[in-house]
């Protein structure tokens, strides 16, 4: 029996070429399974930071354009009793109003904003801050700007709900004076699209890249509907 152990420790013969092949593949097997984990854990993390950074910027442009359209108000002008209407112009991307937005409440002054997307649907906010002539305001100063985030996705933006509460018709060069006289609140739709501006990988709405979309109708609590109001 002694012998027999002491043959068995003095041999160094090793693995054979079959158990060398069978471990050579149970070690790829798990190397693929891990590796592929890994994969996955670096997709679905970078598709939550991409969908975080997209709701971020949604979120910073559909803040800002209600603060605006919120306190957007008929500014008066001389020579006529009824006032402009608080929408300066309207279509389906963009929109100009007068609006109190950010005004000192001890001395209250109009801001003529505009929001307008870019050819590459990037939001920019302008502004341009009321000056007195007289007894009214004219915006005749310097335009400030301002990039509200994007890339957004611009067909329907904006919609023109009036005093009915149904939506209004946009030509094709927008509002009309008489449309935008009789508007009483506006519906905003922010599209983010998933594009490599803002990160992730393709679109794929399973792996949590399809578009975030953000709405919210507006009040507009400070008009004077010309011509349904004294």
């Amino acid at each position: 029996m002694i012998a027999r152990l002491r043959r068995v420790l003095r041999d160094e013969r090793g693995m054979s070429m079959s158990e060398l092949i069978v471990v050579m593949m149970v070690t790829a097997v798990v190397l693929a399974a891990v590796g592929t984990f890994f994969v996955n854990i670096a997709i679905v993390t970078t598709n939550a930071n991409a969908s975080t950074s997209r709701t971020n910027v949604a979120a910073n442009i559909m803040n800002e354009m209600s603060k605006v359209i919120r306190t957007s108000s008929n500014n008066a002008i001389a020579g006529d009793d009824d006032p402009d209407p608080a929408i300066v112009s309207a279509t389906a991307s963009a929109l100009t109003v007068y609006s109190y937005v950010d005004t000192s409440p001890t001395a209250p002054a109009p801001t003529k904003v505009t929001f307008r997307v870019d050819a590459n649907g990037i939001v920019f906010e302008d502004r341009i801050k009321g000056t007195l002539s007289g007894s009214y305001y004219v915006f005749t100063g310097a335009t400030t700007s301002r990039n509200l985030g994007g890339p957004i996705i611009p067909k329907s933006l904006f919609t023109y709900i009036d005093t009915a509460n149904k939506p209004v018709t946009i030509g094709a060069t927008g509002l009309t004076l008489v449309q935008r006289n009789t508007i009483a609140s506006i519906q905003v739709v922010v599209t983010i699209a998933n594009t490599s501006t803002t990160g992730g990988t393709a679109p794929d709405a399973a792996q949590g890249n399809s578009p975030i979309i953000l709405t919210n109708t507006i009040g507009m609590p400070n008009l004077l509907l010309t011509g349904t109001d004294n």
